[in-house]
């Protein structure tokens, strides 16, 4: 044996990962720099991983992190819209749900920090209501670090209600706590606002994002986070070493079991 194609795959094992579900639509908000991006890219890759269609939606063309990681032109790449302008952004989100809806297919949309495109859009679609008679089961992602506006943001965006789903996570991004604090003491002060119960109580629910310290190799090394937790080569020819795949699998399994703390698994694309 050469040491070089008999490590561990990754498992997909939680329950209900694998169980039939129906095609759902996952908006991500949150300012920039929380992570947002990255939860969504581990989102499409664990769905098309296990064979379901997911169609990566862009909006963000001033920090276009998806398209970046999914070129668009390229099969399964990113769409975008033709500009940054609220009217086209709308049209595109009109057009990529129809579609979507049509042949069966889940959505991750990022449109950054996009209060103002989804406030408007809310105005004139009532898009909770729609995509669950569509079929298109919506999922909200509000994404926060452990600064208080990160929260104040995704808090206003909750309350405005222009998407108020069934089904909506608060995320603590853990990558985002500083050097030298523990994450309760990161996000206590956070957690323990009477916002968060409140909020809370109208359904949505909270998990962590656990952190990947080796997050920056696997950029850097041109991989998927799927084939980094394996023994794919990257762009220098080359796999993560043993210890990074290791980390990149347990940050998956890891991640999974957050969802399901929450009974959230069959929420997912």
């Amino acid at each position: 044996m050469d040491g070089t194609t008999e490590r561990p795959a990754i498992d997909l094992k939680a329950p209900g990962f694998l169980d039939p579900r129906d095609s759902s639509l996952v908006v991500r908000f949150g300012r920039g720099r929380t992570g947002g991006s990255t939860i969504l890219d581990l989102l499409v890759q664990l769905a098309r991983h296990v064979g379901r269609e997911v169609v990566i939606g862009d909006g963000d063309r001033r920090n276009a992190t998806l398209a970046s990681l999914y070129p668009p032109g390229t099969p399964g790449g990113a769409l975008q819209p033709s500009t940054d302008e609220v009217p086209d952004v709308k049209d595109w989100i009109t057009d990529l749900l129809g579609n979507a809806i049509g042949l069966g297919q889940s959505v991750v949309l990022d449109l950054g920090g996009g209060d103002r495109v989804m406030q408007e859009y809310g105005r004139d679609l009532a898009l909770v209501d729609f995509c669950e008679e569509a079929g298109l089961r919506p999922l909200g992602l509000f994404v926060t670090g452990p600064e208080a506006d990160d929260f104040e943001h995704v808090l206003g965006i909750w309350r405005a209600g222009y998407f108020r789903p069934k089904r909506a996570l608060l995320v603590f991004n853990e990558h985002l706590v500083p050097a030298g604090k523990t994450t309760s003491g990161a996000f206590d002060a956070i957690m323990n606002r009477p916002e968060v119960g409140e909020i809370e109580k109208e359904g949505v629910k909270t998990i962590f994002l656990p952190r990947l310290p080796c997050m920056g190799h696997v950029r850097d090394s041109g991989l998927s986070i799927i084939d980094a937790a394996t023994n794919i080569a990257g762009r220098s020819g080359k796999p993560l070493d043993p210890a990074r795949q290791f980390m990149v699998r347990q940050w998956i399994v890891r991640t999974l079991a957050e969802f399901e703390r929450v009974r959230a698994l069959r929420w997912l694309p």
